[in-house]
């Protein structure tokens, strides 16, 4: 057998090598055989200008990843008539080089590649991915991606940052999350571009090619982009359920003699659709923003998505606090015991029964969201764990903020929930005053709401007002008391989070704490929801200096050491630096 010429079908991606036919002589099996080069070069040259490091290491895994399958995977679909992949001869290694022999699916009929496709065309691809999905349904993913698809956010971190401050860089880990959290994992293509897919002459039947990027996934990955790949955003729109529908169709099939309940897979996968969708956008908009498929269509999808996801877990929050709420209502002006947890603040140092068993009811209500979003928890009253580091984002609960006021049968106390991103930024908050009915919540981006009505953000002036300083009952022992006094109208009427409320809904308002040494005072539970809340109404939220609020310090949950300042929207934090003697 002898090498009769070659052929260079293209270069690889950014020069990582070429992929050649290699036309043979002599060779009663083969006319013909393809030849993937992998050649990993000294500099990148990447078109749009990603070449650290990390991303170089990412598409030498990908090759890894994809000799992997070849060798190890590929076998199990390459005859099959439902979703046939090129056979693989050979896999080997000279030096830094990679080369992988492959079947030329041209000798199997495959030989057309297409640009623009029917509704036939369409149904023959989706028929391919169905069988592709069914066949490696609820498989471990060993030594492939265990995250299918080449935008995957873990392995786009500088394309991540390129969204950074906008709404789909805060919902992007949400997004990943509830994909990767799926009851329903296959394997995915990763890349299932029309550009990879081989057809018959007449188009009756397709081949895949190019798995650099298989891996573990929600089958919706492949279709979604798949769509987007072929369609423009008007068709994607229309054909969007005859899509669906002959996909699930098609995969019933696969599956009709499994035990997998295909009703509870459809209904899973279907509800992703748009959230795979928004997947690939968060990517795009991170990579290239001006790209063609960043039309209408996604944004559209990706805008609903990310509100989709944080209307579900506000309306939870909300759940929760209503109902530890009306459970720390009923048990108001009764007799407690106290225990103490060890603090020189006598406020911070107060926990009853009434603070853990509405801890419970929170937590047991946020629990299904913890596993659906892969969410860490930092709660008051409990062992505090790791999690919010391990997690990319965690909720943080404050059962009864102000138990000295609920326990003296006074009013100043409220349930307090916030959602927090591992980076230390207040996502979404609720905080709800049991005494009287009044529910507090703000979602980043989107304003603040009081009882569910959207307040209008307002910044009243007015000359000589005199400022209310809503503050904490230890001020009085502070040695600048007496001064203060004279300066600011200092109001008492609760613990840290209906301070905050009380600054919130009351023009020309602070409250704040200077530093202190001793352990205790406010903590992250007490500050995420009202701090964001406060922003959300156009006021000021920032440690004592004038630093931003930094909600996940590594070596604290408390803020003794950097105390707090807390104003309404028509104060400045400088305006008070200059008067406060503190």
């Amino acid at each position: 057998m002898d090498i009769q010429s070659v052929e260079r079908i293209q270069n690889l991606w950014n020069n990582y090598g070429t992929l050649s036919r290699i036309y043979l002589s002599g060779s009663s099996r083969f006319e013909s055989v393809i030849v993937k080069h992998i050649q990993i070069p000294q500099q990148d040259a990447h078109p749009k200008g990603f070449t650290s490091s990390f991303s170089k290491q990412r598409k030498i895994k990908s090759y890894q990843v994809e000799t992997h399958w070849y060798l190890e995977y590929n076998h199990i679909i390459a005859n099959s008539v439902d979703s046939p992949t090129p056979r693989c001869l050979d896999a080997f290694n000279s030096g830094s080089e990679l080369f992988l022999l492959l079947e030329d699916l041209s000798t199997r009929g495959f030989s057309k590649r297409i640009y623009n496709t029917s509704w036939n065309d369409i149904t023959v691809v989706l028929r391919w991915l169905a069988h592709f999905h069914a066949q490696f349904l609820t498989c471990a993913p060993d030594g492939l991606w265990q995250c299918g698809t080449y935008w995957h956010l873990a392995t786009r971190p500088e394309e991540y940052n390129n969204i950074r401050n906008t709404n789909i860089h805060t919902a992007a880990s949400f997004i990943d999350a509830k994909l990767q959290g799926c009851s329903f994992q296959t394997f995915v293509h990763g890349d299932a571009k029309l550009a990879n897919f081989c057809f018959y002459p007449d188009r009756s039947k397709v081949a895949a090619v190019d798995f650099q990027y298989v891996g573990r996934g929600c089958g919706m990955k492949d279709v979604a982009y798949f769509v987007g790949s072929c369609l423009n955003e008007q068709q994607c729109k229309q054909e969007e359920q005859s899509i669906l529908n002959f996909y699930f169709s098609q995969l019933r099939s696969h599956l009709s003699a499994s035990k997998i309940d295909c009703d509870a897979l459809e209904s899973e996968w279907r509800s992703l659709y748009h959230t795979a969708w928004a997947d690939f956008q968060r990517f795009l908009l991170g990579w290239s923003p001006h790209h063609q498929k960043n039309n209408s269509y996604s944004q559209i999808i990706t805008r609903h998505t990310v509100e989709q996801i944080f209307d579900e877990l506000l309306e939870v929050a909300i759940s929760a606090c209503k109902k530890a709420g009306e459970y720390v209502r009923k048990n108001w002006k009764k007799q407690h015991n106290i225990d103490r947890k060890g603090f020189e603040s006598h406020a911070a140092d107060m926990v009853t029964q009434v603070d853990i068993q509405a801890q419970n009811i929170i937590s047991d209500i946020l629990s299904p969201t913890m596993k659906l979003y892969d969410l860490g928890l930092l709660a008051e009253e409990g062992t505090h764990d790791d999690s919010r580091f391990q997690k990319h984002a965690f909720w943080t609960i404050d059962p009864l903020d102000g138990t000295q006021f609920f326990v003296e049968g006074k009013e100043g106390f409220a349930i307090s929930i916030g959602l927090v991103s591992n980076q230390g930024e207040a996502i979404l908050g609720v905080v709800y005053d049991p005494v009287n009915h009044n529910l507090y919540h703000a979602i980043k981006g989107r304003g603040f709401y009081i009882n569910n009505q959207r307040v209008k953000n307002t910044n009243d002036s007015a000359e000589n007002t005199q400022i209310s300083f809503f503050a904490d009952r230890s001020l009085q022992k502070h040695p600048q008391f007496p001064h203060l006094e004279t300066i600011f109208n200092i109001q008492f009427v609760g613990g840290a989070v209906m301070n905050t409320i009380h600054v919130l809904t009351n023009p020309f308002s602070i409250y704040c704490k200077p530093p202190k040494k001793s352990l205790g005072g406010c903590a992250i539970w007490d500050l995420a929801a009202v701090s964001l809340i406060l922003t959300e109404a156009g006021g000021t939220a920032c440690f004592f200096d004038g630093s931003i609020l930094e909600l996940n310090r590594k070596h604290s949950i408390y803020f003794n050491d950097v105390g707090l300042f807390f104003s309404s929207s028509n104060i400045s934090y400088t305006q008070i630096s200059k008067i406060l003697p503190l």
